[in-house]
């Protein structure tokens, strides 16, 4: 198991890419469209072709997570897109999702992100709630849906291991940053069943986990917990901070000051400063739709 750097938007240490090297490669995620180089280069350091790639796993079409799969299927010609089949439509055609990332993000940082380009049907195998992948050598996986961050997400466990691949099923663990952000964006998060889906993993009892943001952590009970009892609280203080009449921007400065005092920093980077107003505009979002 290789853990590849995207160096999203140049920055180290926030976006990765897994990859699984054995008689059938598998990539789990893909980072931003931008980003694709950055991934077969990885590959290449670990001594694995684009073409030998068999499965690519997108966990779900956030643009830091698949943006990157229509280009780099282009080079790697061999390899069946496994998705959850409430993202198959947006894989075929992005149109819809350059068009609410262009919404949250604005035109500016969509060209950096890079827009994502088309999957053929033909590639892409769906699945449901469950289901189960050959690596090969008796090594096999089981994917599950994860609801709550996104409808269409999936996470993965590698069932002789017990490594389990979370997607944005838990919060964002920076190994340089000694807390846990909560990733709640718009348009679909939906907080009781980010929740539930912490809760299913659990019980699953995995040994580590593999976070897309960022790398591996030997501490599952306090990523699941702090997750589970970080989000329903921000829920509510960004309920109360709408309630006093808050914009978005103080909001997120808010939540903000909360990160810096949990981990003890007097500044945070600027992925991080993102990723928290990102959160804020889910929660947001979903108060709209839920007052």
């Amino acid at each position: 198991m290789y853990l590849l750097d995207t160096y999203a938007l140049g920055a180290p240490g926030t976006v990765g890419v897994y990859l699984i090297k054995g008689p059938k490669p598998t990539l789990v995620d893909c980072g931003y469209a931008s980003s694709y180089q950055s991934v077969l280069s990885g590959l290449t350091e670990v001594g694995v072709l684009p073409s030998e790639i068999k499965y690519m796993i997108p966990t779900h079409v956030h643009l830091d997570h698949a943006g990157a799969a229509g280009r780099l299927l282009k080079e790697m010609p061999n390899a069946e897109v496994v998705a959850h089949e409430k993202s198959v439509k947006h894989l075929v055609d992005p149109a819809k999702l350059i068009e609410s990332a262009t919404k949250v993000f604005g035109e500016v940082v969509m060209k950096m992100y890079g827009a994502p380009e088309p999957v053929s049907a033909e590639r892409i195998t769906a699945v449901g709630e469950e289901a189960h992948l050959d690596l090969g050598d008796g090594l096999t996986a089981t994917l599950m849906h994860t609801p709550g961050h996104a409808p269409h997400q999936v996470s993965m466990m590698l069932d002789d291991t017990k490594a389990l691949l979370t997607a944005d099923a838990v919060g964002i663990v920076y190994p340089d940053l000694k807390t846990l952000i909560p990733t709640t964006p718009p348009p679909s998060f939906n907080p009781d069943e980010l929740v539930a889906s912490v809760g299913a993993l659990e019980q699953t009892n995995p040994k580590e986990l593999l976070v897309p943001h960022y790398g591996t952590r030997k501490d599952v009970g306090w990523v699941f917990r702090t997750t589970s009892e970080k989000v329903p609280r921000w829920v509510e203080r960004v309920r109360q901070l709408k309630n006093e009449g808050k914009s978005l921007d103080e909001a997120s400065e808010v939540m903000e000051a909360e990160i810096r005092k949990d981990a003890g920093v007097g500044e945070l980077t600027i992925y991080a400063k993102v990723s928290i107003r990102t959160s804020v505009m889910g929660i947001l979002h979903y108060l709209e739709k839920n007052p």
